[in-house]
C-alpha cells in the first residue's frame, strides 16, 4: 500500500479555501498584461493516463488493425483504501492523458471535488452526419475523406484515436492510408479510409461504425480541449473526500497515484526570473528549451514583450530595451502539441532591429497548453531573457582537409558559418587580400593555410591547413573500407561515387557491410543515430548488426559476418542524434560515438576511423536553426576529436563540399511558368553525393600516404 504523507495539511487548505485570487494589473508603455481571475486549485491531484495497445506494430492503425486505448477508471470508478474502509469515485468517463497538458485530473478546486476534463472525446456510433469532403486538395485516388461536424472547436488539433492515424491539416492533405483530423476551419472531423477497405460511400462508413459500436469496440478519437471543463462530484462524495486521511491512502488500481502540483518555474539559464506574474505566461515560458538570438552583438535587455493569439496561429514578440524588435508564430495546424520534440518558432526582425538579425524560441509544446488568449504588457523585469542567449558569429572549421592533385574539391565557406545567415563571406590570401567566395573556393589553387573571415568583420576569423596529396599515394594497395552511418550513406549514392572515383586510381578499396548492392555495400541504415546502433534491435524496418547481448560490439560484428580485416571506417551519423529526445545532449551523443570508436579499436587498433562532420541543409531561412544546431555540435567534434590521429581518428569536412543551394534535389513545376522547388532540404542530389565522395577519396588517399 502506497503512503503519501504531509499530504493531509494541502488538501485541507484545499478544502478550506474559497478565495478568489484578483487579477493582477501591470502597465508598462501604455499596454496592460491580461489576466483572468484564478480559483484557487488544489496541490494534490490524480491524473489520467491513455495506454495505447496495437493488435499488431507492424502497420499503422487501420480500421483492420484497431488499437485498444486505456484511461484511468475504466470499471466507471477509481477505488482506494483509507483508515475508514474503501472508497468509490465514480467517474462518467475515465480518466484520459494526451500530454502533461492535456490530461483529466480529479482535483479540488475552491473546496468543491470534481473531474477536470481536459481531454475531450467523440465515439462513433454511424449516426454522425457525414458527408464527402468536397475541397479537391484532399483527393487522391487511393482514398475516400469523409466529414462530419466536429463536436467542438479546437486549437491543438492533436489526439489519439483507436482505428485511425491521428493527423495534422498538413499531413492529411499528403495521406494515402487511413487517417482522422480536424478540418482547417476545426468545425468538422476528416476521416479518410483506404479504397481497398471498401469503406468508400457514406453508407459503407456508417454501417462500420455502427458494427463497431454495436461489438463493443467503438471507433474512439481523443482531441485536446481548448477549454478545461469542470466536472463536480455529488455532495456525498463530496463529504467523504473531505474526510479522507490521504496519509493513509492506498489505491487498488497499481497505476493510479495521488501528484502534488509543481510550482511552474522558467530556466534560470535563459531568464533572469523565475515567475513572471502572469499564469499564461508563466506556463508557456516554462516550457521554453531553449532561445537564441543572432545579429545583436552590441545590444542586450532582451525580453518577451508578449504572446498574441487567434484561432489559427500563437505571436510571439520579443523586444530590447532599446526597441529592437523581433516577430514569429507557429499555426496550430501544423504544430504537433503531444510531442516532447521542441518546436521551433523562428522570429524575424521587425521594427528598429538589424535586417540581418533574427532570433529563435524551442519550446516543448506537450508541457503548453495552447493559449485561448493573448498577454501583453511585459517588460525587462518580468520576462528578461539572459545575455548568454545572445549568440556570437563564429566559422567552424577543422584542423585541415585532404586534396589530391589534379582531383580539385571545391568548398562552400557559407556551411561554416553559424549564427549569421547572409553574412558574405571572403577568402584572405597571403598578401591579407579579400577575395570573393561566392562561387565556392578551388583548394586546389588555394594556398594553404586557408583563412575565411566575414567581409565586414574581419575579426570574425578562422584557418584551416590544406594538405596536397599525390595521385600515385596507395599505389598497388587494397583498403578495406565500411561506411556506417544514416540516410546520406543508406541512399547508395554516396559510397558508389567513392568506388567511381577509385576506379581508375591506382589503389583500390574494397566495401564491406550488410546493406547496398554488389560491390557497393555499407551500413547505412535512414533515420539511425549513434544512439540507435548502441541500444535499438530494430528500427524503421532496419535491424543492428553490431548489437551483441544489448551492446555495441565490433568484433562481433566481424566474426558473424566473415570478415577478417578492416583498414578504415567511414562513420557519418550524429544529425539524427540531434533530434532523439532525452538523449540529444552534446555529452551523451559523444558517449555513444566513443562507445562505437572504442568497439572498433578493441578489434583492431590500427583501424582508421574517418568521422564525417554533420552536413548542412538547403540554405533558405526555416533552415538556418537546424543549420546552426548542427554548426554547434560541429563544434564539440572538433574540441573532442580535433588532433586525435594517434588515436586512428579523423575529422572530414564534408559539409563544406556541398553547394548550399544547388546540390538538392529540384523539381519543375507542371506548370512550367513557375519556378523549380527543392524537393529535399536534407539529402543532397548526385553532384552534392560527388562532393562528398571526392572529400572522402582524398581522405583514404591521404590516410595510404601516411602509412607509406
Amino acid at each position: 500500500m502506497k503512503r503519501y504523507k504531509n499530504i493531509i495539511a494541502v488538501c485541507m487548505a484545499c478544502i478550506l479555501a474559497s478565495t478568489t485570487v484578483l487579477a493582477q494589473e501591470l502597465t508598462q508603455n501604455d499596454e496592460v498584461i491580461q489576466q483572468q481571475n484564478q480559483v484557487y486549485t488544489s496541490p494534490i491531484f490524480i491524473e489520467g493516463k491513455a495506454t495505447v495497445k496495437k493488435s499488431s506494430t507492424i502497420y499503422n492503425i487501420n480500421p483492420y488493425n484497431p488499437a485498444k486505448i486505456e484511461g484511468l477508471g475504466e470499471s466507471g470508478s477509481i477505488r482506494f483504501l483509507h483508515k475508514n474502509g474503501m472508497m468509490e469515485i465514480p467517474l462518467s468517463r475515465p480518466l484520459y492523458k494526451l500530454s502533461d497538458a492535456y490530461a483529466d485530473k480529479i482535483v479540488c478546486k475552491n473546496g468543491t471535488w470534481g473531474v477536470e476534463r481536459n481531454v475531450g472525446l467523440k465515439i462513433f456510433n454511424g449516426t454522425e452526419d457525414w458527408q464527402k469532403v468536397k475541397e479537391g486538395k484532399f483527393y487522391n485516388k487511393n482514398t475516400t475523406i469523409f466529414e462530419c461536424t466536429a463536436p467542438e472547436k479546437v486549437l491543438a488539433r492533436n489526439g489519439l484515436c483507436t482505428h485511425f492515424d491521428v493527423h495534422l491539416l498538413e499531413s492529411q492533405l499528403k495521406n494515402i492510408y487511413d487517417g482522422i483530423s480536424f478540418s482547417e476551419n476545426r468545425e468538422k472531423i476528416y476521416m479518410r479510409t483506404m479504397n481497398v477497405k471498401n469503406m468508400s460511400t457514406i453508407e459503407t462508413l456508417s454501417a462500420y461504425l455502427k458494427a463497431q459500436h454495436d461489438a463493443g469496440t467503438p471507433v474512439k478519437f481523443l482531441y485536446a480541449l481548448e477549454e478545461c471543463q469542470f466536472e463536480p462530484f455529488e455532495e456525498s462524495v463530496q463529504y467523504k473526500l473531505n474526510d479522507i486521511d490521504w496519509q493513509s491512502v492506498g489505491f487498488l488500481d497499481t497505476d493510479t497515484k495521488i501528484s502534488t502540483m509543481a510550482e511552474t518555474e522558467l530556466n534560470q539559464n535563459l531568464f533572469i526570473v523565475k515567475q513572471t506574474g502572469n499564469d499564461i505566461m508563466n506556463q508557456f515560458l516554462s516550457a521554453v528549451t531553449d532561445i537564441k538570438i543572432y545579429g545583436e552583438t552590441d545590444q542586450s535587455g532582451f525580453y518577451v514583450m508578449n504572446i498574441a493569439t487567434n484561432r489559427d496561429t500563437l505571436g510571439l514578440s520579443i523586444k530590447n530595451d532599446q526597441n529592437h524588435r523581433f516577430y514569429g508564430e507557429i499555426r496550430y495546424d501544423k504544430s504537433d502539441f503531444l510531442s516532447s520534440k521542441p518546436a521551433e518558432i523562428r522570429l524575424e526582425a521587425r521594427e528598429n532591429a538589424p535586417a540581418t538579425a533574427s532570433a529563435e524560441i524551442k519550446i516543448n509544446l506537450s508541457k503548453l497548453k495552447a493559449p485561448v488568449e493573448g498577454v501583453y504588457g511585459f517588460d525587462s523585469s518580468t520576462t528578461g531573457i539572459n545575455d548568454n542567449c545572445i549568440q556570437q558569429k563564429e566559422l567552424i572549421l577543422t584542423a585541415y582537409t585532404p586534396v589530391v592533385e589534379g582531383v580539385d574539391i571545391i568548398q562552400y565557406p557559407d556551411n561554416a558559418l553559424i549564427n549569421g545567415a547572409v553574412d558574405s563571406i571572403v577568402l584572405i590570401d597571403k598578401n591579407g587580400n579579400s577575395i570573393n567566395t561566392q562561387q565556392g573556393i578551388s583548394l586546389l589553387k588555394t594556398d594553404s593555410p586557408m583563412t575565411l573571415a566575414l567581409e565586414n568583420d574581419n575579426s570574425v576569423k578562422a584557418s584551416t591547413e590544406i594538405i596536397k596529396v599525390k595521385k600515385q599515394s596507395g599505389a598497388g594497395l587494397e583498403k578495406t573500407v565500411l561506411f556506417l552511418g544514416d540516410s546520406l550513406i543508406n541512399e547508395n549514392a554516396y559510397t558508389n561515387c567513392v568506388l567511381e572515383l577509385f576506379k581508375n586510381d591506382d589503389m583500390n578499396i574494397k566495401l564491406i557491410g550488410t546493406r547496398g548492392t554488389e560491390q557497393n555495400k555499407h551500413e547505412g541504415r535512414g533515420g539511425w543515430s549513434a544512439y540507435d546502433y548502441c541500444n535499438e534491435t530494430t528500427k524503421y524496418g532496419f535491424t543492428n548488426p553490431f548489437l551483441n547481448n544489448g551492446k555495441f560490439d565490433f568484433s562481433y560484428y566481424m566474426k558473424n559476418n566473415g570478415y577478417d580485416n578492416i583498414d578504415y571506417v567511414v562513420v557519418s551519423i550524429g544529425v539524427n542524434d540531434l533530434n532523439v529526445v532525452g538523449h540529444n545532449s552534446h555529452d551523451e551523443i559523444i558517449h555513444y560515438f566513443d562507445t562505437i570508436f572504442n568497439s572498433i579499436h578493441q578489434y583492431n587498433a590500427n583501424t582508421k576511423i574517418i568521422l564525417n562532420i554533420p552536413t548542412m541543409l538547403f540554405s533558405i531561412e526555416s533552415t538556418d536553426g537546424a543549420k546552426n544546431t548542427r554548426l554547434e555540435f560541429t563544434k564539440t567534434l572538433i574540441e573532442q576529436y580535433s588532433n586525435r590521429e594517434l588515436d586512428g581518428i579523423y575529422l572530414s569536412a564534408i559539409s563544406m563540399a556541398i553547394n548550399p543551394s544547388m546540390n538538392f534535389k529540384w523539381t519543375e513545376s507542371i506548370d512550367k511558368s513557375q519556378p523549380m522547388k527543392v524537393s529535399d532540404t536534407t539529402h543532397p542530389n548526385m553532384h552534392g553525393y560527388r562532393n562528398m565522395a571526392t572529400t572522402t577519396y582524398a581522405f583514404l588517399k591521404y590516410l595510404a600516404e601516411i602509412e607509406g
